[in-house]
């Protein structure tokens, strides 16, 4: 390391007031961060679906649910389209939600409320981490409307800052005001609900400050070091690891174990590429190929380019018409596709997508991963490869 970032890592260290500070604040313990719910987008909305459902076991009734929504709709402007704005705090007040259905995931919904008695649903969506996307409340509103056309509705877009959605007709509501609720449902309602659900709601108002809200205590002082350190703190982070790099050298440990009949291409972070050892000898136009980006994890048998070559365009088409004949064995390409004069996707299997990194901590990560490869080559791998070597001289004559 240079002198000039080890005196800035000392500097950053040693005599920090505001970093002994922050983590005194971080060290008192916290029971969603124990379990590394942080920024889990599942598993908050779990923790808030529980807590809006009258039928669970926090001795709330439909507190949390009123309050609620009342301040949804006392906090946010009223939308302008029909039956969005034709409820008031004062009716969800007098009303009796003894009925109420709470689903997690209906149409991909992440909370959904539902009252066949007062004829009413709410849909939440929530964001933590990730942006809206693809006009997602767009396509969830047009869905409510076409299930529930006669029913009042309330649709709520939660997120961190209040960004707005690109439906004008969800109300913009922010964490930093769940956290009021719950700290007010805290105060009035402590003896009835009992130590075990009060602590976890206030280490749940404690775990949103701490990360999730940018105008807590903890932000302000994370904003105030990164200021006053900033130089050592950029060189922290250029060396941090990174999901990505490590699965990346997960695979690489998987793929050396079957080193005695694959040949591993030198790996990159986002390309890992391999292929078996008669494969490689053959000079098949084979290969099979990890895709590893931030945000999803594919398997893939491809078709290599002929770069001009005739024997090698002779083979690729040879295979091609294997795998027209042989699809059953090649299903998870999940539709026939044409013969490129590039790169041609024979199988493919999607092992992570978007919603795991967004959900789940590494471990998990990896354990998917572990869990889809051991599957992988001693199933379709194994398919796949005698197929290739049965017909292996068909293919290159």
């Amino acid at each position: 390391m240079p002198p000039t970032d080890r005196a800035l890592l000392e500097k950053f260290i040693v005599d920090n007031e505001e970093l002994d500070n922050l983590e005194s604040k971080l060290a008192q313990f916290n029971i969603f961060e124990a379990i590394g719910v942080v920024r889990q987008e599942i598993r908050h909305s779990n923790f808030l679906a529980f807590l809006l459902n009258p039928s669970e076991n926090h001795r709330l009734d439909d507190i949390f649910l009123k309050r609620f929504l009342k301040r949804v709709l006392l906090d946010t402007d009223e939308p302008t389209g029909a039956n969005y704005s034709n409820i008031s705090p004062v009716n969800i007040d007098i009303a009796n939600l003894s009925d109420v259905e709470v689903r997690r995931e209906w149409k991909n919904i992440d909370i959904f409320i539902h009252s066949p008695r007062n004829k009413l649903v709410c849909a939440i969506e929530n964001k933590v981490g990730s942006k809206e996307h693809s006009q997602q409340l767009l396509r969830y509103r047009k869905i409510i409307e076409h299930e529930y056309s006669s029913y009042r509705k309330i649709l709520i877009y939660l997120t961190p800052e209040g960004d707005l959605p690109y439906d004008k007709n969800w109300r913009v509501y922010k964490y930093s005001k769940v956290t009021e609720i719950i700290d007010s449902i805290c105060t009035s309602c402590k003896s009835t609900l009992g130590t075990d659900v009060y602590s976890l709601m206030v280490h749940y108002s404690t775990l949103i400050r701490r990360h999730i809200v940018s105008d807590s205590d903890v932000a302000e002082l994370c904003r105030k070091i990164y200021i006053k350190h900033k130089q050592a703190l950029d060189l922290i982070f250029d060396h941090r690891p990174d999901i990505q790099s490590q699965i990346a050298e997960n695979i690489c440990e998987l793929l050396k174990i079957e080193s005695h009949r694959i040949f591993v291409e030198p790996p990159k972070k986002r390309f890992i590429d391999f292929v078996p050892i008669d494969w490689k000898k053959s000079n098949l136009p084979l290969l099979f190929h990890f895709d590893n980006s931030a945000e999803h994890l594919v398997l893939r048998l491809l078709i290599t380019p002929a770069e001009n070559n005739t024997s090698i365009n002779f083979m690729r088409k040879n295979i091609y018409q294997m795998y027209t004949d042989n699809l059953r064995i090649f299903q998870n390409s999940n539709k026939k596709r044409k013969l490129s004069e590039t790169w041609t996707t024979i199988y493919q299997e999607v092992i992570l997508n978007k919603k795991d990194y967004e959900s789940s901590e590494f471990e998990f990560l990896v354990k998917k991963v572990q869990d889809f490869w051991e599957q992988f080559i001693k199933g379709d791998f194994v398919k796949i490869e005698n197929l290739i070597n049965d017909n292996r001289d068909k293919l290159i004559n």
